[in-house]
């Protein structure tokens, strides 16, 4: 793949190809690890893609060493094929970034596409428990099964981006390594954001959750005021062994599906907790022989098994430090978060259950980089000869927390 990223090269495709395909067989190639931005030079597609390019870095050259008058301006320059390729190469920078190793949001949410920028309703079906208990004799007509009247509401999307420009002394450097450093800063940033604003709602510090209009907490006790949910999803038990497993899956299970008021029909496959309380979910959930009963007795009376935790229990652990930095931000000046600068009581909590089906990311559109025309007002005003603008917008949602139970573990 090394001869893919010359210029002249990448030229040849485009003409013999078409730029379609030669973005295609880039994308292809970063997707298997076969190249990298950096195997990009700025420079070297500059001076091969763009008609007369040699010659008129070598005006810019001259031109900024001795000062004078520039004439290039004159005629118009299509970098379009270029900008198409180098928006590609950074669109991978960027996407890399977003999507660092330590971040856990797009693991606890289902995402669902949507061009309702502002909020949205989303309805339920109407299937009561006992809607099928009677028989349909010969000749009846079947029940209706109607539109249920209860809704959710998920918030308005938010935009997030921002714009890096290439200017002329960045191609007579050859500074690629530096732009795409500043991409990946973007989309460290952008990746950062999303990360944060979906901590937030799967933890309950910020809460969106709207039932039938009426905004409610997305953790409670069923019974006070903001959180009437009709059930019970917030608990107070400290995550020591399997038993206390055991006491949430007895709270999970005793709450009834919204429509039929029958069990849950999904048991709970994701543990989120700090970094430090990992360490002793790990041992509960993972285990592979566990010791009861009394050693202090005479002789010690010992009962030697397995993990005591059901399969259908056996829950993946997610933990980064911004489940306790979004669990402390802001709590003593009542900004969110969940416990105002207590380290110890935070790395306290734990969230069980079935995030997917619980929270939802709204995409109005996902990670985006759209690279300027050309000849543009900033390219004689600021020597900027190729811009790109990346973003992406959406929001976190919450569609039902009956799948969720949270535990302050004090």
């Amino acid at each position: 793949m090394g001869v893919l990223m010359q210029g002249r090269d990448l030229k040849k495709l485009v003409k013999e190809k078409g730029l379609p395909w030669t973005k295609h067989h880039i994308q292809e190639a970063f997707a298997a690890g076969e190249i990298a931005p950096e195997d990009f030079s700025i420079k070297d597609m500059y001076k091969h893609m763009i008609e007369g390019g040699g010659e008129l870095l070598d005006n810019w050259e001259r031109d900024l060493r001795r000062g004078g008058h520039v004439t290039e301006a004159i005629q118009a320059v299509d970098t379009g094929a270029m900008a198409n390729i180098i928006g590609q190469v950074f669109f991978n920078a960027i996407q890399d970034a977003m999507s660092m190793e330590n971040f856990i949001g797009d693991q606890l949410v289902t995402t669902f596409p949507s061009n309702l920028q502002g909020e949205e309703k989303v309805p339920g079906i109407s299937v009561v428990a006992d809607e099928f208990a009677a028989n349909v004799t010969e000749g009846k007509p079947y029940p209706n099964i109607a539109i249920s009247e209860n809704w959710v509401t998920i918030p308005a999307a938010e935009k997030k981006g921002g714009i890096i420009g290439v200017t002329k002394e960045a191609v007579i450097a050859d500074r690629t390594g530096i732009l795409i450093e500043r991409m990946r800063t973007l989309g460290n940033s952008l990746g950062l954001q999303k990360e944060k604003s979906t901590i937030d709602v799967v933890i309950g510090a910020d809460n969106p959750y709207s039932y039938k209009g009426e905004a409610r907490l997305t953790y409670g006790d069923g019974v006070t005021a903001g959180q009437a949910l009709g059930f019970v999803n917030e608990a107070g038990h400290a995550l020591v062994d399997y038993t206390d497993v055991q006491e949430m899956a007895e709270i999970y299970y005793a709450i009834l599906e919204a429509d039929t008021n029958e069990p849950l029909s999904h048991s709970p496959d994701t543990v989120i907790c700090g970094g430090n309380l990992s360490w002793t979910a790990s041992a509960v959930f993972n285990d592979v022989q566990v010791r009861l009963g009394d050693i202090t007795a005479a002789p010690a009376i010992q009962s030697i098994g397995t993990n005591r935790i059901p399969d259908k229990f056996k829950c993946k652990i997610l933990t980064n430090e911004w489940v306790i930095q979004r669990i402390l931000v802001g709590a003593a000046a009542g900004l969110g978060g969940l416990v105002a600068g207590n380290r110890a009581a935070a790395n306290l909590f734990w969230i069980m259950g079935n995030p997917k089906k619980a929270f939802v990311w709204k995409e109005i559109w996902p990670l985006t980089v759209v690279e300027e025309p050309t000849n543009s007002v900033v390219e004689f005003e600021q020597d900027v000869v190729m811009r790109f603008k990346a973003s992406y917008k959406g929001a976190a949602g919450v569609r039902e927390p009956r799948y969720m139970i949270r535990n302050a573990g004090a």
